[in-house]
This record gives structure tokens, sequence and C-alpha cells, in this order.
């Protein structure tokens, strides 16, 4: 038998087909990196906004209303990339 007519194991090609991290430790690096940027960004930003709406208004409720307006906003955002990474769909 000839190893190289031999056809690749479907492990290997689900590995390869559906955009698996496998053995990239880069590519997973720069997922969780990206993920905790958006998040950071997210909260960041609600939070922002949320004490700027406190100070025009003389409230303090709102910069608490933007931190969880910020993190719906954040897994969302989340949940897309992870999509993209993975090569994934909506179904």
């Amino acid at each position: 038998m000839d190893p190289s007519k031999e056809q690749p194991s479907k492990e290997n090609q689900n590995k390869s087909d559906h955009g698996s991290f496998g053995d990239d430790p880069w590519r997973a690096m720069g997922l969780v990196g990206t993920i905790g940027a958006d998040l950071a960004a997210c909260l960041g930003l609600g939070y922002w906004l949320g004490h700027k709406a406190d100070l025009a208004n003389g409230t303090e409720y709102y910069s608490i209303i933007g931190l969880v307006a910020g993190l719906a906003v954040g897994i969302i955002t989340v949940i897309f990339l992870i999509r993209t990474f993975a090569g994934g769909k909506a179904k």
C-alpha cells in the first residue's frame, strides 16, 4: 500500500474543514485577547456614557445602567466574534 494515496482520517478532515483551532495556539490566543479587549471597551464605554448621564441629570444610577448595557452589548459582540473565528454561521 502506498501511504501517499491514503485519505486523511475523518477526524483530521473535520478539524481543517470547520475552521477549528486545532494545533494553532496563536489563533486561540488571538481570540482570547480580542474577547477581553471587546468586553473591556464595551464596559468602559457603557460606564462612561452612564457617568455623563449622571452628571447631566444629577443622579447616581445611570453609571450602573451603562455598565449593564455595556455588558449586554459586549456579550452579543463576543458571540459574533466566536462565530467569526470558528467559521460558523448563524442558524
